[in-house]
């Protein structure tokens, strides 16, 4: 089984089951924030502004990331193309500690889809070194997000 989402932002997912959807996201207007199983918080963005094109998703994805980098003293463990099928999907992936001094990854992603820009945030607890990124959960995640 699996939770679906039918977003009013413009988008379904399919997310494991225990997906909890939160009330009130704290990313702002437009935005949509869901507690996946494992401690995994996604924040889907609906930004119609700023992207115009598929080309402008990667620097959307290095844009949001400076939030980690800067304001959360983050190092940037990768970046590239997540290589879904359908979508353009570009992230950047920073290692982080949060403000409760845990270790913290956050992907910052810019998707095109139907000529639909999706941005996403997925952050995740940093378990184990040799395993981060765990680019394996970030395309689940992405992948399961899709434009209606």
């Amino acid at each position: 089984m699996s939770v679906h989402i039918d977003s009013p932002l413009g988008y379904t997912a399919q997310f494991p089951d225990f997906t909890q959807a939160l009330d009130d996201s704290t990313a702002g207007p437009e935005t949509e924030q869901f507690a996946l199983p494992g401690n995994v918080l996604v924040t889907v963005i609906k930004d119609a502004t700023s992207v115009k094109d598929a080309p402008q998703i990667t620097g959307w994805a290095h844009l949001m990331s400076e939030f980690y980098l800067r304001e959360r003293g983050g190092q940037k463990l990768t970046e590239g193309e997540l290589d879904l099928p359908g979508k353009a999907s570009f992230a950047v992936v920073v290692g982080y500690t949060s403000a409760d001094g845990s270790p913290k990854a956050a992907a910052t992603v810019g998707t095109w889809e139907e000529s639909t820009f999706l941005g996403i945030v997925v952050i995740w607890p940093f378990v184990n070194p040799e395993l981060e990124p765990r680019l394996e959960l970030l395309r689940d995640v992405v992948g399961a997000i899709r434009v209606k």
